[in-house]
């Protein structure tokens, strides 16, 4: 299934992609994923696949990984670099129904409006509150220093100058300040002109105007207005299977204040992640380039190592299934595909683990054996030569017995029939 058209998408915030269609992925409603079975029972997983491609000079191409605010495609089998951010670009996902094996586990998933830090009103209001009793510690400062020269009577020199006043702004003739009498009284009005502002500085540092109380109380009221303009995802992550390159793309639905009611619009973003494995790794991802107070209508992470999709917990239309059901849901495919056709039986599911590997020589696992299949796909037996004259003995044996086989078909009729299995070449 495909994604109207391609979409095209634009830079509103730092590594934001506005979609221009109304929906970034499939309208349909997404599944909620069912409980977490035991993968022993339930070791595949059928899911809805999404695949990115973006468009360069015409051409769609798929997305391979994320490298900073960069899709990174292959062009001429050459990597290339497209920036999320900047001018318009295209981009396409293609919706495939896909059975797996290989599954990881995507935990507490917390979705949210956020701000980013140039909107955050805290943070706003404790820069300005900060700033605030900057100044008027600067200015308590400034007149104590004032206070102290007038006591000291530093500034005498400019009282004898030409120039001099009296405190009422009265010209001073020349020589008057010299004189005992005017250089106390002149002390005085400075000392006190000074120890004034002082107070009304220290006063000022006191007040609700510019205390820590008056900045979250405003902080709470402009947080009220909820004018948030970025999304905080938050969630852990691990895989029984090491993941060198991953990179988790989230597609978000929302409508901004202004939108007309029924209106949406859709927005991606994605993140690379460090490398992991069996154990959690913690991510949080905080995306700005909202219009602010907008409201989220839907959300979708999905996780891609190498670029291609794993699925999670998450994952849209995510059934779990055990050995047999995953067999039945490959067998109709497989006879669909083939109506009235002539084929051999082969394998269909049942890839030994590294443990089952583990207890076969090299010379095992490379060789070659022949089962006999069933009509409905069981085996019969296991043998190590194409006549089936020579059967294979226990741990190989019992490998091949839990495996699945497409039968063999005779213009389109279901018939016994022989597999070459490959241990190592089975994809499920």
């Amino acid at each position: 299934m495909k994604s109207s058209a391609p979409i095209g998408f634009s830079l509103l915030g730092a590594g934001l992609l506005l979609l221009t269609a109304a929906s970034a992925a499939s309208k349909e409603s997404p599944v909620p994923p069912a409980p977490g079975p035991d993968v022993t029972t339930k070791p595949y997983v059928l899911y809805m696949r999404t695949d990115l491609a973006v468009e360069q000079n015409k051409k769609l191409y798929p997305v391979e990984d994320v490298h900073g605010q960069m899709f990174i495609i292959k062009m001429k089998g050459e990597p290339v670099s497209v920036p999320m951010t900047g001018g318009a670009h295209n981009l396409q996902f293609d919706h495939k129904l896909t059975l797996t094996r290989n599954a990881a586990a995507l935990t507490g998933l917390v979705s949210e409006r956020a701000y980013t830090a140039g909107r955050d009103p805290k943070m706003i209001r404790q820069r300005q509150a900060a700033l605030n009793d900057s100044v008027m510690a600067d200015n308590a400062a400034v007149a104590e220093q004032k206070f102290m020269m007038a006591e000291n009577k530093n500034f005498v020199g400019v009282y004898n100058s030409p120039d001099g006043k009296y405190p009422d702004g009265t010209p001073m003739a020349t020589g008057q300040a010299q004189t005992a009498e005017n250089i106390d009284k002149l002390t005085a009005a400075q000392a006190a002109t000074a120890l004034q502002t002082q107070s009304q500085m220290e006063n000022q540092l006191q007040t609700d105007i510019t205390s820590g109380g008056f900045a979250r109380l405003a902080a709470e009221a402009d947080m009220a207005k909820e004018k948030f303009d970025a999304v905080q995802v938050k969630f852990e992550v691990s895989s029984p299977v090491y993941l060198e390159r991953p990179y988790v793309v989230v597609i978000t639905r929302f409508h901004a204040r202004e939108d007309k009611p029924g209106a949406a619009r859709s927005a991606v973003f994605a993140k690379a992640l460090e490398a992991f494995g069996s154990k959690p790794a913690k991510v949080e991802i905080l995306h700005g380039g909202f219009p602010p107070g907008f409201e989220i209508e839907d959300l979708q992470v999905h996780l891609y190592n190498e670029g291609k999709e794993v699925p999670t917990d998450v994952a849209q239309k995510r059934v779990p299934l055990s050995r047999d059901e995953a067999f039945e849901y490959l067998k109709i495919d497989y006879l669909h595909n083939h109506k009235g056709g002539t084929l051999a039986a082969a394998p269909a599911v049942g890839r030994p683990d590294r443990q089952e590997l583990a207890r076969l020589t090299p010379n095992q696992v490379a060789s070659v054996y022949y089962v006999k299949v069933s009509k409905d796909g069981r085996p019969l037996g296991t043998f190590e030569d194409e006549e089936c004259t020579r059967p294979v003995a226990d741990p190989i044996g019992e490998l091949a017995r839990n495996i699945r086989y497409y039968p063999a078909m005779d213009k389109g009729l279901l018939v016994e029939g022989t597999a070459r299995l490959s241990l190592t070449q089975l994809a499920l």
